[in-house]
């Protein structure tokens, strides 16, 4: 029996040449601040939040979306 190499773990390939993505923090409908990201995580700080919203949030809702070649992806929005 010969042994197969295992991916777990590991990234899936991409279709483009390098990862990106946009990242928008919301206030309702209003983009309160938009941001890039060269990794699927990005950081939105105390400093921002207060800047953004006057004092730290509880939950912050964001919107991602994956930039390509062909241009951005769909969006998808969450409550963190």
């Amino acid at each position: 029996m010969s042994a197969v190499p295992s991916n777990r773990g590991a990234e899936p390939p991409l279709a483009e040449d390098a990862e990106r993505y946009e990242v928008a923090i919301l206030d309702g409908a209003a983009v309160k601040r938009a941001m890039t990201s060269a990794a699927p995580s990005a950081v939105y700080s105390a400093t921002d939040q207060i800047a953004d919203f006057g004092t730290l949030r509880s939950t912050v809702t964001v919107r991602v979306a994956q930039l390509g070649a062909l241009g951005r992806g769909t969006y998808r929005d969450a409550v963190l």
